[in-house]
């Protein structure tokens, strides 16, 4: 970490899986804060890791998945993801992805939210963040973050989480819906499957999830083919990819998760950056 009053400005190269990620600024003890840019050009996935840090990541183009032992987040453009400090997880992604990511040490004056979460932002926010990566002055950045803790404390969390069962037969069921979201196998196929009673499977998604069975495998499966809709392939084949025979359907499905038809959710990709001049990104 580098000591004293006067913010230095570091640039390097990390090489990590054949992939380039620049780091594009490094604070002093007071703010404790280094920004990173992501930059993958094809599917991409980490190892489970934690960080001492927390992250807050945000995305111009492309998707990124992130897990935690119980629980699934999709970060897409036009929302920024939340994550604390020494939260084991990995991360992966399906394609091209272009974004950048704030490490944050945890301190008492800044108010982050305790949980993960992923969150809809504005061009203020986005402003904000954009900002934060440039390479000003610390009581600057201290400022800045103030202004972005607040702001974040009143966002509403997106749909865009999916909590996965803890008790191993039903999180059997769970990961191998994950894996194969146009599985064609029904709840009671699924459930002799995996040595289970139809049942007990209700019972242990509901109380492990919040969430019914069928809800669930709906929302798996929504949340699953964002990664398709943001490598650009058309809906029909989303559709199919997912486990829907009927591609209205899918669109009615997507429209009452996000308010949005597939076409009109990938607009984001389009419009999520906000490049402020001097930002060297």
């Amino acid at each position: 970490m580098i000591k004293g009053s006067l913010l230095q400005y570091l640039i390097g190269i990390l090489t990590a899986s054949g992939q380039y990620i620049r780091l594009i600024g490094h604070t002093d003890e007071s703010i404790q804060m280094k920004a990173s840019q992501i930059e993958y050009d094809a599917a991409h996935s980490t190892e489970w890791h934690k960080h001492g840090t927390g992250q807050l990541f945000w995305l111009s183009r492309g998707l990124m998945i992130i897990e935690t032992e119980l629980t699934q987040w999709v970060v897409t453009p036009g929302a920024v993801g939340w994550f604390p400090a020494d939260l084991y997880h990995r991360a992966r992604s399906a394609g091209p992805v272009r974004g950048k990511c704030l490490y944050l040490k945890p301190a008492s004056n800044m108010p982050f939210p305790l949980c993960s979460g992923v969150y809809g932002v504005d061009a203020f926010i986005l402003a904000l963040l954009e900002r934060l990566c440039l390479n000003g002055s610390a009581d600057c950045r201290d400022e800045l973050l103030k202004i972005l803790t607040c702001e974040l404390n009143q966002l509403a969390a997106l749909p865009l989480q999916l909590t996965l069962p803890e008790d191993r037969r039903a999180r059997n069921v769970a990961d191998e819906l994950l894996k194969n979201p146009g599985c064609v196998l029904n709840q009671t196929q699924l459930a002799h499957k995996w040595g289970i009673s139809v049942r007990n499977l209700s019972r242990l998604f509901h109380q492990e999830t919040g969430l019914t069975f069928s809800r669930w495998r709906q929302q798996a499966k929504v949340l699953s083919s964002l990664q398709w809709v943001f490598t650009g392939l058309s809906v029909n084949e989303v559709a199919y990819l997912s486990g829907y025979s009927n591609v209205s359907s899918y669109i009615e499905v997507f429209r009452e998760r996000f308010g949005k038809t597939p076409g009109q959710f990938k607009e984001n990709d389009k419009s999520a950056a906000i490049p402020i001049a001097g930002s060297g990104v």
